[in-house]
């Protein structure tokens, strides 16, 4: 028996790469080799390795992993539904001491892994018997529920409103392609974003890198008979499309979308009921939701499939530290200095994040060109800050809820100075697409944290609403992260309210905060997850609705455009109240607050909404 840490892709160009499908063929579609060389565009920054054992020439344990600086972490992106390891006891066991003798890592975090994996129930005992210290932790679970007979396990409500549905809708047929044509793709495609996905730019068209994965699986695993490309027509129009991948056992659902034109039918719901009883009927006994639990999941089911995150930290100087700092240390200390839950240090604004995946040179760099705050320090600790606040900034001659006019070019240049300012701010580049336009004020300005955390008093300032250094492009402006911009009383006029035509029907994607216990579980020591930080006062939106604002896709960090880790979210009417600056504030920039992925509950019902009478 052998082991080996091979690279990825020296892997892809051997003959194990052959070995490693044979392994996998019982498993998954998604814990393929072929399914990981495709996802490889969304996995985290690092070295991508395969953890690999044999036995007479057969492999028979793979892990995939990403060496992260000191972090080995799963192989696995944003499209990945899930992480296994595939393969043998012994192959784990054998994976196992290789790891152990490596020294390159410290920590091993490998998540979204089923509570029943053969990984859950070996890896951590063998770790242990290593001196070794090993965490389970639960993972957010897949919805799921049985096929056979599932139809009269339906609750009586939804299935009446469901046949009401496909009564009123006529002609429904259920299309099933396995290797789709390019039209069969774009039409999916176009389909998938209508409702809310591409304006919120989560839709598989919006992202090139997805659009590929999505149409490379069809035609890759189609071909296998484990992938399918799901149309509904009613009265022989597409209507809705499913994306899903299938073994054995299982269907994995993993994109849904539908034209909201036909949005009173409830065609994903629809098209649900379609795909479940087709893959009944074809031997199937499962249909996984996977991604996110959502509110028009719930409606076809309350089981869930339990996940975990497993991690373990190196019998080493460094490991035993992280271990001592993240399980140890941070749970004993006391709720009196800590800010937001699980969190024992002083929060900061989000404002000072760094989101995306950077170099530990870059990162030096980056602290560097901040500042090191030595200074600031040592004048903190040795002069106690005086007792009285800042005085707050004059008020704006322009009330709150007031309509104003931008002053148009010309009136504007006349009020800056030579640096382009008035009274000490600067007229940015992205105001003046705001020139002549017609806006209501949201707020005054009077008093503010700048970027060097000093307050300071400000006069005659507003923002305005849905004004941000965002307004009027839909490229990327500023720092990315959709700031609002001040205004000076000098650069307003008063203005009518404007004629605003009725709106229609609201295709946009709305989203529930989860519980902040559920959030807490998730952040690391600073109170951040991917770097993004929870501040204390965003404990107060746990269990509320939100319409979603848009996606933060690139952020400007160390002089260049970056992704972030993980999706981030904006949501309207989601302003920071400055409540990090406690007693010191308030600050008044009302900075739009950011959201991870993971700590939302993304809705509406893809389905439609039309399911309740």
């Amino acid at each position: 028996m052998r082991t080996s840490l091979i690279a990825f892709d020296e892997l892809r160009h051997g003959d194990d790469w052959k070995r490693w499908g044979t392994l996998t063929s019982e498993s998954p579609p998604f814990l393929t080799p072929e399914f990981f060389a495709l996802a490889r565009p969304f996995v985290n920054r690092g070295q991508m390795l395969v953890a690999g054992s044999w036995s007479d020439g057969q492999m028979i344990g793979a892990l995939p992993l990403v060496l992260d600086h000191h972090t080995l972490r799963a192989m696995r992106g944003e499209h990945s539904p899930g992480y296994d390891y595939c393969g043998t006891r012994e192959g784990i066991a054998e994976i196992w001491r290789l790891l152990r003798d490596d020294q390159r890592w410290s920590e091993l975090v490998l998540d979204k892994v089923p509570r029943d994996s053969l990984l859950v129930r070996e890896l951590p005992a063998l770790a242990l018997a290593d001196h070794c210290p090993a965490i389970v932790r639960p993972h957010l679970g897949h919805p799921f529920f049985s096929l056979p007979g599932f139809e009269a396990r339906m609750k009586p409500k939804f299935r009446a409103n469901m046949q009401r549905c496909a009564r009123k809708a006529g002609d429904v047929v259920l299309e099933r392609i396995l290797v789709p044509t390019r039209d069969d793709l774009d039409e999916a495609g176009a389909i998938e974003g209508m409702a809310w996905k591409a304006a919120a730019g989560t839709s598989i068209e919006s992202d090139p890198r997805a659009a590929h994965l999505y149409q490379a699986l069809t035609r890759v695993l189609g071909r296998r008979g484990r992938s399918s490309l799901y149309f509904l027509r009613i009265d022989g129009k597409r209507v809705a499309t499913l994306f899903a991948l299938e073994d054995r056992h299982t269907l994995f659902a993993l994109k849904i979308g539908y034209d909201p034109h036909h949005a009173n039918l409830s065609p994903g719901h629809l098209l649900v009921w379609k795909v479940a009883a087709d893959a009944e009927q074809r031997g199937l006994s499962e249909l996984d939701f996977v991604g996110h639990d959502a509110e028009w999941k719930r409606k076809w089911t309350d089981q869930v499939h339990d996940q975990v995150v497993i991690v373990i930290y190196r019998h080493s100087a460094r490991g035993l530290f992280r271990y001592a700092l993240h399980e140890v240390a941070k749970p004993l200390l006391p709720d009196t200095i800590r800010e937001t839950p699980r969190s024992p240090l002083p929060r900061r604004c989000q404002r000072a994040d760094v989101l995306g995946e950077h170099s530990t040179i870059s990162q030096i760099g980056e602290r560097i060109s901040r500042g090191l705050g030595i200074k600031s320090g040592l004048r903190n600790a040795l002069h106690r800050r005086a007792a009285v606040r800042p005085r707050l900034g004059e008020p704006s001659g322009f009330a709150a809820g007031a309509w104003v006019r931008v002053r148009d070019e010309a009136a504007l240049r006349a009020t800056l100075d030579e640096h382009a300012k008035t009274r000490g701010l600067a007229f940015v580049p992205a105001q003046w697409r705001t020139c002549g336009g017609v806006f209501r004020v949201a707020r005054h300005v009077r008093r503010l944290r700048d970027d060097r955390g000093r307050f300071r008093p400000v006069s005659r300032t507003v923002l305005l609403e849905h004004v941000d250094c965002g307004y009027g492009t839909t490229e990327n402006s500023g720092c990315g992260r959709h700031c609002p911009l001040m205004f000076r009383d000098e650069w307003l006029e008063p203005a009518a309210a404007p004629h605003v035509a009725s709106p229609g029907a609201s295709n946009q994607r709305h989203a529930r905060v989860r519980d902040a216990g559920d959030i807490a579980a998730g952040l690391d020591l600073f109170g951040r997850r991917d770097g993004l930080t929870f501040m204390p006062e965003m404990a107060a939106y746990a269990g509320r609705r939100f319409a979603i604002a848009g996606r933060l896709d690139k952020v400007f960090e160390s002089d260049a455009w970056i992704e972030p880790r993980r999706p981030i979210y904006m949501l309207e009417g989601a302003q920071c109240a400055g409540g990090i600056c406690r007693g010191d504030g308030p600050c008044d920039r009302a900075c739009t607050l950011l959201w991870h992925e993971d700590w939302l509950v993304f809705e509406p019902d893809p389905a439609g909404t039309a399911v309740e009478s």
